[in-house]
């Protein structure tokens, strides 16, 4: 009589084909290399990662300065021209509004006669000083200093459509060269306004 195997057949593990072909392949391939042997090629691939995102950072501070920049030389070159605005309507209004006109002798501040058309005119030479130039009646806030103007008063010209009879004069009319300046939050933002007058 023959002895039992202790282990029944159902104890016994079965592969198939396929799982013995992958157990020796996976026997057969290469042992995976030391840490001495490896280059380093990730972390220098990693440096430069690092290193175009750095640059990347730097180009868009830069790029946010500059628009900051701009934002506040637009606002300032606005101010400016708010400025000048607002002297040159006060230069007009006080040409409308005052009664006698002093003389435009140069004696009375920003006011100034031309003398010669061909000439300079005043304004190219003025200082925008208290001296030469009249300041704005108001005040302004949020500027570096007040608006200034200066008035030319014109060779006075024969106003168009008068009588054409020989004894009759023809009625002329005063001209003024109205020159403003005004300046921003800062003195080097500033605007030059320029107008002719009526009166």
């Amino acid at each position: 009589m023959l002895k039992k195997n202790s282990l029944s057949d159902d104890n016994h593990v079965k592969f198939t084909k396929k799982q013995i072909a992958m157990f020796l392949k996976i026997r057969s391939m290469k042992p995976v290399q030391s840490p001495r042997k490896q280059t380093g090629a990730v972390l220098v691939v990693s440096l430069m990662f690092v290193l175009i995102l750095a640059l990347i950072g730097v180009a868009s501070t830069q790029t946010a300065s500059l628009e900051l920049r701009l934002a506040a030389n637009g606002r300032d070159k606005g101010l400016a021209f708010q400025a000048a605005e607002a002297v040159l309507v006060d230069a007009e209004n006080y040409l409308g509004s005052t009664v006698v006109l002093p003389d435009f002798d140069g004696t009375s501040e920003g006011l100034v006669k031309v003398a010669d058309p061909s000439s300079l005119p005043a304004w190219s030479s003025v200082s925008w000083q208290d001296s030469d130039s009249r300041s704005y009646s108001g005040s302004l806030d949020g500027i570096g200093a007040q608006p200034r103007y200066v008035v030319e008063e014109l060779p006075p010209m024969p106003m168009p459509g008068g009588s054409l009879q020989s004894n009759v004069p023809l009625t002329e009319t005063g001209w003024y060269r109205i020159t403003v300046r005004g300046t921003g939050a800062t003195s080097t933002a500033s605007v030059l306004l320029q107008s002719v007058y009526k009166r």
